[in-house]
């Protein structure tokens, strides 16, 4: 089993755009969406859903009313003020630290687990696996839960002997992102023409290199600015970083994804594409 992520280091490069053309492309694999905190690739898969879990991150405090004696120590050294003067827990401002429960004389405080999101499979193309999820507003450990959905998928494509994972990672070099490249064998690094995209790349690539894995390079929309685009494919050479291949700005990608379609269903977008995925078949080894 291997498995290629893509990612960009910051949103707007044509990343899920590009990352559901080429699940399309391959002959057989199992699809991923770690972006949990905004999680597009099921909007182009269309997925039917197989099952949807809940996820918790977190716990939140319950004090019993009648246990509780009305001691005022939890409220009192409550560091996060998550107790009102009616000794109720106010579930936005709790954090979970338990901290309350351990004090309580009484023992009339309990943690329990706080819905923190939500992982789900799904079918589509009547036969492949998408695993996605997504991270409620507000809450911590995306990385768990990027975990959680990359444990399911590989469990899977153990189960039914699948040889390939594709997967659409997160945005920036946060947690998410780090916990995207775990047992990750080629990464897939998706840039665009501009000062922030080239900026970005190379902060991704740093954290690409200290985890010790493949990758090679995508330029989308280089013809927007050729300029910055030469400056890429010669840094990228000067770091023995592989070009996949150059995507020029395209109008029929903007309208498929404009109509939720995956652009490689359109024979134009195929045959443009279809080069950079033997090229990214050649680095992943297949």
């Amino acid at each position: 089993m291997k498995e290629i992520l893509f990612i960009s280091g910051k949103g707007g490069t044509g990343k899920t755009s590009l990352t559901s053309s080429f699940i399309h492309l391959a002959d057989n694999c199992i699809a991923c969406d770690y972006d949990v905190d905004a999680s597009n690739l099921p909007i182009l898969l269309k997925p039917q859903q197989v099952s949807n879990h809940d996820f918790s991150a977190g716990y939140t405090s319950h004090i019993d009313e009648e246990t509780c004696i009305s001691c005022g120590l939890c409220a009192e050294l409550c560091r996060f003020d998550a107790i009102s003067e009616e000794f109720q827990v106010l579930p936005l401002s709790c954090e979970g630290c338990g901290f309350c429960e351990k004090i309580c004389p009484v023992e009339a405080i309990t943690m329990y687990p706080r819905s923190s999101g939500h992982w789900s499979e799904g079918v589509f193309n009547q036969k492949q696996k998408l695993f996605s999820a997504d991270l409620r507003p507000g809450e911590e450990n995306s990385g768990k839960l990027v975990a959680q959905v990359k444990n399911m998928a590989r469990a899977m494509a153990d189960t039914e002997q699948t040889q390939l994972i594709i997967a659409d990672g997160p945005p920036g070099i946060g947690c998410a992102v780090i916990s995207s490249m775990v047992e990750v064998d080629l990464i897939v690094l998706v840039t665009e023409p501009s000062r922030s995209g080239f900026h970005d790349l190379q902060r991704v690539y740093q954290l690409m290199q200290l985890r010790g894995i493949k990758g090679i390079l995508i330029i989308n929309k280089w013809d927007l600015n050729p300029d910055i685009s030469q400056e890429i494919e010669n840094w990228a050479q000067k770091n023995d970083l592989p070009l996949a291949g150059k995507i020029p700005f395209s109008n029929v990608i903007v309208e498929s994804i404009a109509k939720a379609e995956i652009p490689a269903t359109n024979p134009e977008v195929r045959k443009m594409l279809s080069p950079l995925w033997e090229n990214i078949n050649k680095g992943i080894g297949c």
